[in-house]
């Protein structure tokens, strides 16, 4: 899979030996879940046009970010998703081009600033690391803000503008 080998000339070996992919029941409440050697993915996702392939080369990377490396808490959750981000974003450049990851990344901080502006700047789930209470649940915290905040730290980490 030409997703993969991308991966692997920029991250190194995948080491779960075999990927698949698995089209849940249309209640599946996500687009993708990763798991190692297995992706869970919406049927929503097959389109026929490859529009949203995106998708597919977050949850692979995952195979790296994730699934080998990921946070020791939900507070922590944006180091998961926003290398992962990373790394989606660096094989979607390596495929796909430059000009197709800019657009993804301005998507991306266009959705970033709806979910600030949904919650309120000085919300405790815009914060990069969200300190959670015993009694949030994690679902509620769910948004573009890990995902975006992350791979933003992480570019400016490296200098790549992605």
């Amino acid at each position: 899979m030409q997703f993969l080998s991308a991966g692997e000339h920029l991250f190194g070996p995948y080491v779960w030996t075999r990927y698949d992919i698995l089209v849940m029941p249309p209640s599946f409440p996500y687009g993708g879940m990763e798991n190692p050697c297995l992706t869970f993915v919406t049927p929503t996702l097959l389109v026929g046009d490859r529009s949203l392939v995106d998708v597919i080369m977050h949850e692979i990377s995952h195979s790296w970010f994730g699934n080998l490396v990921t946070n020791a808490s939900w507070s922590e959750f944006w180091l998961n998703e926003g290398l992962t981000m990373y790394a989606q974003r660096r094989i979607c450049t390596e495929i796909l081009g430059l000009s197709f990851t800019c657009l993804e990344a301005a998507t991306g901080k266009a959705l970033l600033m709806k979910d600030i502006d949904h919650f309120g700047e000085g919300h405790n789930f815009t914060k990069l690391r969200v300190d959670l209470d015993p009694e949030d649940d994690p679902d509620d915290t769910y948004c573009e803000i890990p995902y975006e905040k992350g791979v933003t730290v992480f570019c400016l980490c490296t200098r790549k503008k992605l």
